[in-house]
């Protein structure tokens, strides 16, 4: 009986190819990483629906019609310390570069805080920035120590600064 190639479809890798495993799997952890504020307010004998209500979240935003959140729930921010300013790290000898202190003096020297409009000015805002990130940069800019600053701040801005560092500027 012929065999049809059969020695040549062996050497060409046809019959008993071996697959290599996917590795790129993470295995399943059973003891999931949770902050633990959230930790001490979750109650396990109460639903998910349950605990989320008590924390002030709602487990279905779209079947909740008209109900308002309910009393003594604690507050998002307070389970999440969220900080209150842009403040740069101040164990950094420089939080901005040289470059970014340069762009955003030269915005600021022409526009002052009005942030809208230095995203507008695209003579200026040559980076294409939004408002945000000028914003940003423009809050970390106006907090550097006068250690931290490189240039020389522009008259227009100085009244912009704390009042700490405007008479050391």
């Amino acid at each position: 009986m012929v065999k049809h190639g059969h020695t040549k479809k062996r050497r060409a890798g046809r019959y008993g190819r071996t697959k290599l495993k996917n590795r790129s799997w993470v295995r399943w952890d059973p003891n999931p990483k949770v902050a633990k504020e959230l930790k001490e307010k979750w109650n396990a004998s109460l639903s998910p629906a349950a605990n989320l209500q008590a924390l002030g979240l709602v487990a279905k935003p779209n079947h909740q019609q008209g109900q308002t959140k309910p009393t003594g729930a604690p507050d998002i921010i307070e389970l999440f310390d969220i900080p209150d300013s842009d403040a740069p790290s101040f164990r950094q000898k420089h939080p901005l570069d040289k470059d970014e202190e340069e762009y955003i003096q030269k915005c600021m020297a022409k526009h002052g805080d009005d942030y809208a409009a230095m995203f507008r000015d695209i003579r200026v805002n040559t980076l294409q920035h939004t408002e945000q990130k000028l914003r940003k940069l423009g809050a970390r800019y106006l907090l550097l120590t006068p250690e931290q600053r490189r240039l020389k701040v522009p008259d227009n801005i100085k009244e912009l600064l704390p009042e700490d560092q405007q008479a050391l500027v």
